[in-house]
């Protein structure tokens, strides 16, 4: 099961991908991707992104099952943001 979610981003696009493949490494995921679009994996959850304009889509695909969908999706806005 996989769940979609936006956000608009409090600042561009090239700044938030770059903030996050920092984060991202730090973390021990891996992020690949650009201003436009990209993938990331680690810790038991996979998904992609895509950047249009001021609006940011996240797509989890996969996640652990003992960890509920808020606790995802906060995780993952964190790292965007």
């Amino acid at each position: 099961m996989s769940k979609k979610f936006s956000l608009k981003l409090a600042r561009n696009a090239e700044e938030v991908v770059s903030k996050c493949k920092g984060m991202a490494q730090k973390n021990g995921i891996n992020l690949t991707g650009d201003s436009h679009s990209g993938q990331f994996n680690g810790k038991g959850i996979e998904g992609s992104y895509e950047i249009d304009g001021e609006i940011l889509t996240i797509i989890i695909e996969k996640k652990p099952i003992f960890l509920g969908w808020p606790l995802i999706e906060a995780k993952v806005k964190d790292l965007f943001v």
